[in-house]
């Protein structure tokens, strides 16, 4: 069967980030005839995400999100986190699988339902939160917002492939950063202000972590201990987000004042280390995300 030409669409937006990255996306299509996925299962992206081990992030990241105080300001009003315990974690992992694995149409119909949904989010701080006034006004299409909120998954996927997988060289840092910014670009956020390669990006995040603007508020503490409310759900999902606890930047933890002893920082280690050994010797069919399983077959 002959080959489907790539979207053009798609190829225009990614040609503007980086040349290269569009020469290694997959250009075969899917059984079916559906237009092509944004990586292909060579690229790191893809290697990165695949792994199983890499849903240990996503406790960290909703957590560092909300440390910012409009970040989690729009949470606060405009979710059921009290009741609603595993949704935001849900939608960023089908949302990060749909981009990473599945067809481009699918990327997009993912990202347009998420830009959707952050359409009706924003209003104003009702009181004072970190170095925000009252009246400050939030919007979850605000692109600063959605720079940082899609840094921190970056930031968070890497620390756990590096800790519980295996380390990563210099150029596979680089290369993994340039790959990602296509969806930062899908995302709408302006390529002024993203940082272009992978040393400004860890100077973006130090620089935030180390800023004022990075304040767990009482809103943000108030989202933390519903979370990890002293209930069945609430135990359960405290249990499962150990590991990102434990690798929250220390001012944060305490700041959200989130426990964590020199005991449980060991066991962290430890784990990391046995996870890391054992995952060299295990079948890469039980350490992949069963959605990147089932692409990689259709490829």
């Amino acid at each position: 069967m002959a080959r489907r030409a790539i979207d053009l669409e798609t190829m225009t937006a990614e040609r503007r980030l980086e040349p290269r990255l569009v020469r290694g996306l997959s250009l075969t299509r899917y059984n079916g005839g559906m237009k092509p996925a944004l990586f292909s299962p060579s690229s790191l992206f893809w290697r990165v995400n695949r792994e199983l081990a890499i849903a240990l992030a996503g406790p960290r990241a909703v957590l560092m999100q909300i440390a910012h105080p409009l970040v989690a300001a729009g949470v606060a009003e405009h979710s059921r986190f009290r009741d609603a315990r595993f949704a935001r974690l849900y939608r960023t992992a089908i949302a990060a699988a749909s981009i990473t694995f599945c067809s481009a149409d699918l990327a997009r119909k993912a990202i347009r339902s998420i830009n959707q949904k952050h359409d009706k989010v924003h209003g104003i701080l009702a009181a004072q939160a970190g170095v925000f006034p009252a009246g400050t006004p939030y919007d979850a299409n605000d692109p600063e917002l959605k720079l940082w909120v899609l840094g921190t998954i970056t930031d968070s996927t890497l620390l756990v492939y590096e800790k519980f997988i295996a380390p990563l060289s210099p150029a596979e840092l680089e290369q993994y950063y340039r790959e990602s910014l296509v969806g930062m670009k899908l995302f709408g956020i302006p390529e002024e202000i993203v940082p272009p390669r992978y040393s400004d990006f860890r100077d973006y995040m130090d620089r935030m972590l180390a800023s004022d603007i990075i304040t767990v508020s009482d809103t943000a503490r108030e989202i933390s201990r519903s979370l990890f409310s002293p209930s069945i759900g609430g135990t359960a999902l405290y249990v499962g987000s150990a590991v990102g606890i434990g690798l929250l930047p220390e001012r944060m933890r305490q700041e959200f004042g989130l426990n964590w002893s020199p005991r449980r920082e060991k066991w962290l280690q430890r784990a990391a280390r046995m996870h890391s050994r054992a995952h060299r010797y295990v079948p890469r069919i039980f350490c992949n995300s069963p959605i990147a399983t089932v692409a990689e077959w259709v490829y």
